[in-house]
């Protein structure tokens, strides 16, 4: 019986003289045990970590499993020990393996069934709009059906697998159905059953621009910059400025942003989660650049660089791709202050508020109390009110001012309780992001313990002891970070301000746990 295999247009054609069948191009790989064939559907659903897309693939190993066991398929349900395997010009390197493996199969590349060669840009573009429906599909799951925000990296890759026949659908239709079925960290099966459409206008923007094709590599730097528009977008927002680098940094755990980048000037500062670590920077008249950088000293150095007051163009929103795998699907916004000095600064803090979906206020609490506080609170609850936003406060610094967090959380929630009656505690958080930052950063072996012993602002509570300096030692960074409070502010923006639970400082032991559950603002 003669058999060709062929890999065309997402699928895996068989063609035998007396039958033949279509098989997914998706496959199940764990601990060297692979399944093929259209019983993978189930487990696309139900392990989506362990599937794995052959038209994608990179990894040998793989590779090399998938087609072995092709093989054992072909051999067990057609007969055949020797057939034809007929490939695109993209999978060059697959006949070398194939033949290395199996070399009773014969392997023929750029046959007729060829598609269409795409050049450099085109595949980007591909790529990019992938990864942008992908993004903006997981989020509409999320929020349709209040899912836990911790199962988005599983959603974002079932969705992923199936996202080039959703595209094809949205293309021919506008419209594309989502029909399928995964496991919650609760072993809980959810079924996802809901319809997308052009009317989105952030993936009437995506098909628009896929239609047009990319021109040059300066559009497809224009459409990578809108590439994760689609991402839950949390901004945060204070007065004067003050400290709110210092918070990013630590939900990040990287020293990512200069504290002082913005003293001078009014810069929208974005921290995307991304695959890929890049910068791009636009500048007034929506020009565009793109730099890539390796590590974060490398980025601090070409931020001072682009945001410096004595730059010659200056930015007015710079973009950073950062790998954060613990805050997935989330955009990260630092604006300028409000009630600033620069009246530009307050115009486009007000931008930032435009572009998100949850919005942080930063309080330093030595402002308590002053006389155009109260009149600074009402001015945020009056402008997240009319634009239906999520909010939260954060009270920062509490690393220096824990020992009066009685007295602070009290005439807080005076002022709170007076200018929002919908006001619940679950919406303040007592955060120290320069404890979280150096937490995270000594947990994860990127400073050097020394250095920790050495900075006199550090110190830690163990069995109701201070202890500083030489005291430190590396485990230390769980009490760091469990005083901190970091880690729940973290928490409720992955949860997109849903499922926060209220927070209280224990004085005894200045450690801060989570009590209750709360539901969305």
């Amino acid at each position: 019986m003669k058999l060709t295999v062929t890999f065309c247009d997402n699928k895996i054609t068989l063609s035998g003289e007396e039958r033949g069948e279509i098989l997914p191009p998706y496959y199940y790989f764990f601990q060297q045990r692979v399944l093929i064939g259209k019983q993978i559907e189930r487990s696309l659903d139900l392990f989506p970590q362990y599937m794995f897309h052959i038209f994608t693939e990179t990894n040998d190993e793989r590779t090399l499993a998938f087609f072995n066991e092709l093989n054992a398929y072909i051999v067990k349900e057609y007969d055949v020990h020797t057939y034809c395997i007929d490939l695109p010009a993209s999978f060059t390197h697959f006949k070398t393996l194939i033949n290395r493996e199996l070399p009773d199969v014969e392997v023929i590349v750029n046959s007729n069934n060829k598609p269409k060669k795409k050049n450099e840009i085109e595949a980007e573009m591909d790529k990019n709009v992938y990864k942008a429906l992908s993004t903006v599909m997981t989020n509409q799951i999320i929020e349709r059906y209040r899912l836990s925000g911790q199962l988005y990296e599983k959603i974002y890759r079932v969705v992923r697998l199936r996202v080039n026949e959703y595209l094809e659908e949205l293309l021919k239709q506008g419209k594309a159905k989502l029909n399928f079925r995964f496991v919650d960290k609760h072993m809980t099966l959810q079924v996802i059953r809901m319809e997308v459409n052009n009317q989105n206008p952030i993936i009437n923007k995506i098909i628009s621009r896929y239609q047009k094709g990319p021109k040059s590599e300066k559009q497809l730097i224009e459409d990578q910059y809108e590439m994760y528009n689609g991402n839950f977008k949390v901004t945060f927002i204070s007065p004067f400025s003050f400290g709110k680098s210092t918070l990013v940094n630590g939900l990040l755990g990287e020293k990512l942003l200069s504290m002082d980048i913005r003293a001078e000037t009014a810069i929208i500062t974005k921290v995307t989660c991304a695959d890929e670590n890049l910068l791009l920077v636009q500048y007034q008249n929506k020009r565009i650049e793109k730099f890539r950088y390796d590590s974060p000293i490398e980025l601090r150095e070409k931020l001072k660089e682009l945001t410096g007051v004595r730059s010659s163009e200056l930015p007015t929103e710079v973009q950073i791709f950062y790998k954060m795998t613990h805050l997935p699907g989330v955009t990260i916004i630092d604006a300028p202050g409000l009630n600033s000095r620069h009246e530009d600064h307050n115009e486009i803090a007000l931008q930032a508020l435009e572009m998100c979906d949850l919005v942080v206020f930063l309080i330093n609490p030595a402002h308590i109390g002053e006389a155009n506080f109260s009149e600074q609170i009402k001015e945020f609850l009056t402008v997240v009110s009319q634009k239906e936003l999520k909010y939260a406060f954060a009270l920062s610094k509490m690393d220096i001012y824990s020992d009066d967090y009685d007295v602070i959380k009290d005439e807080i929630e005076i002022v709170l309780k007076d200018l929002a009656p919908s006001y619940s505690p679950k919406q303040l958080f007592f955060i120290s992001g320069y404890f979280g930052l150096y937490g995270k950063l000594l947990r994860g072996g990127k400073v050097e313990l020394n250095e920790v012993r050495k900075n006199r602002s550090i110190f830690v509570i163990e069995n109701d002891e201070i202890l500083s300096g030489r005291e430190i030692e590396q485990y230390h960074s769980e009490f760091l970070l469990d005083f901190s409070q970091i880690e729940r502010l973290e928490s409720f923006i992955r949860e997109r301000g849903e499922f926060n639970a209220p927070n209280e400082l224990h004085l005894d032991c200045r450690k801060q746990e989570a009590v209750g559950v709360a539901s969305g603002t």
